[in-house]
């Protein structure tokens, strides 16, 4: 019985001081939405750049044990084209990502470079659209994203992740084309640049 009190009130003093101690800072985020990750000139050809992002960062970071928290509010650009060309569409998102980060302990080079690891989920509300009549665009749209980052001298963040598209993003309606229905669940990856404060 006295052990388990021990515990709990440890559980409890760390729970408190954790977020005492945590860093939060804010930050200017901005990035591409790349349809491929291509390791050469044609990662940057305009086909395969399809959006960008620009907004606001709020970071938080537990000192010693690597942990820490990201959260983004961003405008978010999407311009989409079928193959075929048939049919496009450009989407307009409020897109606010909230991820869960670990950051790889490396003592002697923390202040220089500190490279992280996050996932988590990106909630995106449609607020505006221009596209083909043959386009259904979902008012609300996630995707969960896994991505792995760089921190430089604290300030500069860079960072890649791949956006696994939950639900349903579009949904192309077109009886001449292959007779049916394309439903579309974005998967695309982000390179993204951000200055912390």
């Amino acid at each position: 019985m006295m052990n388990k009190r021990l515990l709990l009130s440890i559980l409890l003093v760390v729970t408190l001081a954790l977020p005492a101690a945590a860093q939060v800072r804010l930050g200017l985020r901005g990035g591409v939405t790349l349809g491929k990750m291509k390791f050469d000139r044609e990662i940057i050809d305009s086909d395969n750049r399809i959006g960008y992002t620009c907004g606001l960062l709020l970071d938080v970071n537990i000192p010693v044990i690597g942990l820490g928290a990201e959260v983004s509010a961003l405008y978010a650009h999407r311009d989409d084209r079928l193959t075929d060309g048939t049919g496009y569409f450009k989407r307009h998102y409020i897109e606010i990502p909230v991820y869960a980060r670990y950051r790889l302990s490396l003592p002697a080079l923390e202040r220089i470079v500190a490279p992280y690891v996050f996932t988590g989920p990106s909630f995106s509300v449609l607020f505006n659209e221009d596209g083909s009549s043959d386009c259904n665009n979902s008012k609300t749209y996630l995707a969960w994203d896994i991505g792995a980052g760089v921190d430089l001298f604290k300030r500069l963040r860079l960072s890649a992740s791949y956006d696994i598209g939950i639900s349903k993003a579009m949904e192309y309606v077109n009886h001449d084309y292959d007779g049916g229905h394309i439903h579309g669940k974005d998967r695309h990856w982000t390179l993204s640049a951000a200055i912390l404060f």
